[in-house]
């Protein structure tokens, strides 16, 4: 076995990844076993900067940390590559992306704020265990109906079987509409901060705004 060519390419691969520090950076690991953290909803964001280095400056930008850290409130946080899919979206036609973040415009600022105050349930500490495969609802910061309820599918997409997951919906639609919900599921349930709980969201098929 050629040891020293090993050697090389795990020093490599650890490179690369010490030197991935954009804002768009996700490494997608998160510990799942966080359970109760002892600072504040955005202390934990900023804990697991691998997975939520660009929402935080986000959420900074739309001034919108003491919403986060409201007591007794839940986030459902979207991770980073969920936050970059919808900067694809939304500069798409441009022929650069903002060198950063303080480089978005006040109007696309306000915009996605807009979109961050949909992910924040005020005044409850929602967790798996208040709720059912019936559908529960709340209001969210943003003024939406929030549609909650759990299933239970394993890998294979076999219903009632494996563990039980969250599924966190938005009614997507128009004031006086007929209600369209879409949704995504929670992969990391009930980390609770000392202000509030946080519900990771799925980066892989959600993107910020449920766009």
């Amino acid at each position: 076995m050629n040891y020293p060519f090993l050697i090389f390419i795990g020093c490599w691969l650890l490179a690369c990844t010490a030197c991935n520090d954009d804002y768009f950076a996700d490494g997608g690991i998160i510990n799942k076993e966080a359970g109760v953290f002892e600072g504040t909803t955005m202390a934990y964001l900023e804990s697991q900067p691998q997975s939520f280095d660009t929402l935080v400056a986000l959420i900074k930008l739309c001034g919108l940390e003491q919403a986060v850290n409201t007591p007794g409130s839940t986030f459902f946080a979207p991770r980073d590559y969920s936050v970059h899919n919808y900067f694809k979206l939304l500069f798409a036609e441009l022929d650069t992306w903002p060198a950063s973040l303080d480089d978005i415009n006040d109007e696309d600022r306000a915009l996605m704020a807009g979109l961050l105050r949909q992910y924040i349930i005020p005044d409850k500490r929602l967790m798996r265990q208040d709720l059912q495969t019936s559908y529960s609802y709340l209001t969210t910061l943003g003024g939406r109906k929030a549609r909650f309820n759990l299933v239970r599918e394993d890998y294979l997409g076999n219903v009632n079987m494996g563990a039980q997951s969250i599924i966190f919906s938005l009614n997507m639609a128009a004031d006086g509409q007929r209600e369209f919900y879409q949704s995504v599921r929670v992969v990391v349930s009930d980390i609770q901060s000392a202000t509030g709980v946080v519900q990771v969201l799925d980066s892989d098929t959600h993107i910020l705004g449920f766009n």
